[in-house]
């Protein structure tokens, strides 16, 4: 059975989906969340004990999601620039095989394109381009000044 041919169908042979990649489609959509970046060590979310979320004490937040939140960013924008500095991209992240692996369907014009949920530009760290890039919560490479 082909990795393609049933959604209910999750392939986790990497000979199957290499196989599945040669032979199926001519285009090729990925959809990534935080599992492609924890490779290269940052952390998910959602994790208890090692997730973004249950280590923010230190920012005394309302709650831990308000990190994210521009409302709270524009009455208090200390913590997210504390907490952005560590996961600037390339500083101390590099990217993972995951992330070349994506450049590389890219590169043989298998990449039809990239929804991503993360927001630290590995992705174009790794070479692929913006164009092929559609970042769902943007990113640090598309981040300007509020006002």
């Amino acid at each position: 059975m082909s990795c393609f041919s049933q959604l209910r169908f999750v392939c986790t042979d990497i000979e199957k989906i290499a196989e599945s990649i040669s032979d199926g489609p001519s285009k090729i959509v990925v959809m990534a969340g935080a599992g492609l970046s924890v490779p290269s060590g940052i952390p998910d979310f959602r994790s208890p004990g090692s997730g973004i979320y249950d280590n923010l004490e230190r920012f005394k937040l309302p709650y831990p999601e308000a990190i994210f939140d521009i409302d709270y960013f524009r009455s208090n924008p200390a913590p997210f620039n504390a907490w952005s500095k560590q996961y600037f991209p390339g500083v101390r992240y590099h990217p993972s095989i995951g992330h070349f692996f994506v450049r590389l369907l890219d590169v043989k014009g298998r990449l039809l394109r990239l929804y991503t949920q993360n927001i630290d530009g590995l992705e174009q760290l790794a070479g692929l381009p913006n164009e092929k890039i559609v970042a769902a919560h943007g990113s640090f490479s598309t981040a300007s000044c509020i006002r």
